[in-house]
């Protein structure tokens, strides 16, 4: 915060709000590391000269970026797994209705033979 308020004259915090608004900024990026976090401020403070990066735009700066084709590879991941609990789940088919369909198949190559 003190990187932010020296780049932005308008960044000022009331000093009666200071340990509220560090504890808010603290809970909001405490999962980004302490050197991603200030790289990532920078490279916000050089881009955007009116206004001085949120919390939200310095986390969504530290996240990695998502490629269309890592997406693909997560959707198709997910499709894998549903494919695989589906088949650990599935009943076989009754024998009387496996009789039935045999039969159907039989009579279906039969008149499509003749």
């Amino acid at each position: 915060m003190k990187y932010i308020s020296k780049a932005y004259r308008s960044f000022v915090i009331d000093e009666r709000e200071v340990e509220s608004e560090v504890q808010v900024w603290h809970d909001l990026l405490r999962e980004v590391p302490f050197e991603t976090a200030i790289e990532k401020t920078r490279m916000l403070c050089q881009t955007n000269e009116k206004w001085a990066p949120t919390p939200a735009e310095i986390y969504q700066a530290c996240q990695p970026e998502q490629s269309y084709y890592a997406l693909q590879r997560a959707e198709e991941r997910a499709d894998t797994l549903a494919l695989q609990e589906y088949l650990e789940q599935a009943v076989p088919m009754p024998d009387h209705i496996r009789k039935r369909l045999e039969k159907l198949q039989s009579s279906r190559r039969l008149n499509h033979e003749s």
